[in-house]
């Protein structure tokens, strides 16, 4: 379902006029027993698929905080990913840590509706969105509102399965202890070390995670609480980070034999992130010795999603853009499981690799450091020529620059998010192109939003070149200010050809002017 339709029906459910309004709402009513069951039966007329994470799509959108909380939500392949890896015999409470409005969860549970979860989550915002689709599916679950960094919780829900919908109420304690985990925590995020952190049973037996970054944080917390196997969704920066304190912790995580399989995802799989993924599975009752490095940067497929524009009139609104996204198909996730059983070793895709040979490379993870490759010759043009072309094509573009209104820019459907991204994809680029052929790739700057109302610049961008684009803006304003000119003149004569005769009559006095 299309996002502006889903959000229409949302709105409709609660008799709101704001999205925004919903949060409040969505909660009290929940926490009513007889709220709950009739917005559960509302809704799954309008959303039978219970597969999907509708809230998800509401939230990602319009609620997120990718700035501070660094929140980018999870694409539904690599949580079935997550789910399938994360698997065990006698599973029976999977955590869910930073659990968000509940996608790795939902996956989790279209595999085995018997389990029961825990689920901690920081955002309040989201907390009522992940106890609704929770009691919807009639789940049986703890919902933790906490600060797992810092081992703080404040408030601890239950949703206790029913005949169809399960209830919601708040409780004083957590009842439920993990056997397995899933996890996709916000990357690379600052946090704070508890008092005597090293004393807590979480760091103690190995260095506590530098302030600069909570990754490895995340992943001590998660399996100092679970009993099993654990699959986390990680920036790759994990895989071979310098920090020295990171990198300890990756000597201790190989050392006690705790890393099953290491999956590097391919690009361009989230809504907003560029961030490279990968999938560490970590398993603390592993009975072999090696790692399976497994690489599917060029093994996915292609799918479109569709979405309706966000803002200006309905020319836009009505209008229905496509985008297109990288996934893991379901074929592709269960070769990927029978690689991981198999210790399978194929050239180019994956290889089960010894912890002695991960030590002889100073404990770095990254697959491609293992995987054997082909060499298969490739034909091209120097790289200075195709990055000459790349600047030509850049110049270009930089040489007619355009200042905005930031809200007129979103009300004529500029993705300001896609500019952003632009320069970013270019910044990586450029460090690449001049490490291997010593030539850098031209910063995009063709476009800037302003706060200031109303403005709309274009200026010339160069010193040396005039901009085809002002060229033929400057043609068109130049015809159009000739016929603006024709039409002023033409009124002139009108006014003239009126005031004449009433001025030569003395019907209209000019003497006091």
């Amino acid at each position: 379902m299309e996002l502006l339709q889903l959000v229409e029906k949302f709105k409709s459910v609660f008799s709101i006029e704001k999205i925004e309004d919903v949060v409040d709402e969505l909660k009290s009513t929940l926490l009513n027993a007889e709220k709950c069951r009739k917005l559960c039966e509302d809704w799954i007329l309008i959303c039978p698929d219970l597969t999907i994470d509708y809230m998800q799509m509401i939230f990602q959108y319009y609620f997120a905080d990718r700035k501070e909380k660094m929140q980018d939500y999870t694409p539904k392949s690599l949580a079935v990913a997550v789910a399938e890896l994360s698997k065990t015999k006698d599973e029976k409470i999977c955590l869910d840590l930073c659990a968000g409005s509940g996608a790795l969860t939902i996956q989790k549970w279209n595999e085995n509706n018997d389990l029961k979860f825990i689920c901690k989550e920081y955002d309040s915002r989201v907390i009522p969105f992940l106890l609704f689709n929770l009691a919807i599916r009639n789940i049986d679950a703890e919902v933790i509102h906490c600060d797992v960094l810092s081992d703080e919780n404040f408030k601890t829900y239950r949703t206790q399965k029913g005949d169809r919908f399960a209830t919601v109420k708040e409780i004083t304690k957590s009842e439920f202890k993990a056997d397995c985990c899933i996890s996709n925590p916000p990357y690379n995020m600052k946090w704070e070390q508890p008092l005597f952190a090293q004393l807590q049973n979480r760091f103690s037996q190995c260095e506590v995670p530098p302030e600069s970054n909570a990754n490895y944080a995340f992943v001590l917390t998660a399996l100092d609480e679970i009993t099993g196997k654990a699959s986390f969704i990680l920036p790759n920066g994990v895989l071979s980070t310098d920090n020295q304190k990171e990198k300890q912790i990756r000597q201790y995580l190989v050392k006690m034999n705790f890393i099953e399989s290491i999956i590097v995802c391919p690009d361009k799989m989230f809504e907003v992130t560029s961030i490279p993924t990968c999938i560490i599975t970590f398993n603390k009752n592993k009975k072999h010795s090696t790692v399976e490095m497994i690489d599917l940067r060029q093994r996915y497929e292609t799918e479109q999603r569709m979405q309706n524009g966000q803002f200006g009139g309905k020319s836009h609104t009505n209008r229905t853009y496509a985008k297109e996204v990288k996934v893991i198909s379901e074929s592709q996730i269960q070769d990927v499981l029978i690689q991981i059983e198999q210790y399978g070793n194929i050239a180019g895709y994956c290889k089960a690799v010894s912890i002695e040979e991960i030590k002889n490379n100073n404990y770095v993870l990254v697959p491609s450091r293992y995987i054997e490759f082909e060499n298969i010759e490739n034909a091209h043009r120097p790289y200075n020529e195709i990055v000459a072309d790349i600047n030509r094509i850049i110049t270009e573009k930089n040489n007619c620059k355009l200042t905005i209104n930031e809200t007129i820019a979103k009300s004529l459907g500029f993705d300001i998010e896609l500019f952003k991204q632009d320069n970013s994809t270019n910044n990586d680029f450029s460090k690449l192109t001049e490490k291997i052929c010593g030539e850098k790739i031209v910063k995009n700057d063709y476009f800037k939003t302003t706060k200031n109302k109303n403005e709309i610049t274009f200026s010339n961008n160069s010193k040396e070149n005039i901009s085809s684009i002002l060229m033929m803006i400057f043609n068109t304003w130049k015809q159009h200010i000739y016929y603006l000119n024709l039409e002023e003149n033409r009124y002139l004569a009108e006014l003239r050809d009126a005031l004449l005769p009433e001025l030569m009559s003395g019907k209209i006095d000019i003497s006091d002017i």
